[in-house]
């Protein structure tokens, strides 16, 4: 998130959200989806065990072939978000802007793809009376605003690391300043005052 005008790009969240960094959160979230995709592969196989239990059942086959693919596809689109994350906390630790963006790019089409999935499924299901999870519903709607949540975070590190090499700043690094002193900090006198003494 940033305000951009001819000259500069302002961060909005540039101190962060929540007490949280921009870098901080930035790693917090290639860790969360990485969590998140471990319990949504735990819950999309066991869907997928009882979808081909339930469809064995069914004498009027119908669309309903789709629903198991849409299982697979779901997976498959699981196990290809494992590489990416891991790629783009790579990228967080080397301060590469192309992982962020891949990442954030990904996460977009992921979600949105899963949206597709579910309402697909649910339709289908809905003609031949199958029934599908509500954990399906509330899991996607549960991650989406999270995802968006997390986003934020990504758009105002890559602002700063982008911005940061314009200005030629090799040090994302803020200072800290105590929110306790109530006074400035003594200078240390340096070689040249000490010599104007003598």
């Amino acid at each position: 998130m940033a305000i951009i005008s001819p000259d500069t790009v302002i961060p909005l969240f540039g101190d962060g959200i929540c007490g949280i960094t921009p870098k901080a959160g930035s790693v917090v979230a290639g860790v969360y989806m990485i969590l998140m995709t471990n319990m949504y592969l735990i819950f999309e196989f066991r869907h997928l065990s009882l979808t081909l239990i339930i469809l064995g059942k069914i004498k009027v086959k119908g669309l309903t072939w789709i629903i198991p693919y849409c299982y697979y596809t779901a997976i498959v689109l699981a196990f290809i978000t494992y590489p990416i994350c891991f790629y783009y906390l790579y990228c967080i630790y080397k301060r590469k802007t192309i992982g962020l963006y891949v990442y954030f790019a990904w996460i977009i089409f992921y979600d949105a793809l899963n949206i597709v999935i579910v309402v697909v499924t649910s339709q289908i299901g809905r003609l031949f009376s199958f029934p599908i999870s509500p954990l399906e519903w509330f899991g996607l709607a549960i991650r989406i605003p999270v995802d968006c949540f997390w986003l934020c975070f990504i758009v105002t590190y890559v602002v700063l690391l982008v911005e940061g090499k314009r200005v030629g700043r090799m040090s994302m690094r803020q200072r800290r300043t105590s929110r306790y002193i109530t006074e400035p900090p003594k200078f240390r006198l340096g070689i040249s005052v000490k010599r104007v003494h003598w």
